[in-house]
Parts: structure tokens; sequence; C-alpha cells
């Protein structure tokens, strides 16, 4: 088991919502647009990004944004849109 699948394996529904969102978009995001594409209020979207960082999956390389700490997780698949 790799380091990204061990900390995924303890991830919440919720988190892995918070990393799929992060997803949308190739490098730092702000937590502003996963608040919105959330659709979430500004202190959720904080804890969620706190227990991600806590966890080694994603870093803030800036105040306000986050991004994924290792390459992409191919375990968190962007949700599909239903057609």
């Amino acid at each position: 088991m790799t380091v990204i699948e061990a900390a995924l394996s303890t991830a919440s529904e919720k988190d892995k919502d918070f990393l799929r969102a992060m997803a949308e978009e190739d490098d730092a995001v702000a937590a502003g647009d996963n608040s919105k594409r959330l659709n979430a209020k500004s202190n959720v979207v904080a804890n969620y990004r706190a227990r991600l960082i806590a966890a080694g999956l994603t870093e803030a390389p800036a105040y306000g944004k986050g991004r994924f700490r290792h390459p992409r997780p191919s375990r968190v698949p962007r949700k599909t849109r239903a057609t």
C-alpha cells in the first residue's frame, strides 16, 4: 500500500469530495473556489482543508490556496456527470 492509498483509506466521502473539487484545477486552488464548487461555507472548507493537509494529501503553497502534495491520486476519480 502506498502512502497515498493509506491516507485515502482513512478519508471520508466528504474528504474525497473536497479532493475531487480540487482536481478541477491544474494547480493550486483558492479556498473560495472549492467553497463554491462544494456549495459549502468557508469554515467547513477550512476544516476539510486542514484535515487533508494533516493527512499529507494536500499542502498550502500560499495563503488561502491548496494543492495536491503528491501527483493526483488516481483513486479519487472525478465524478462523471449524468447524461
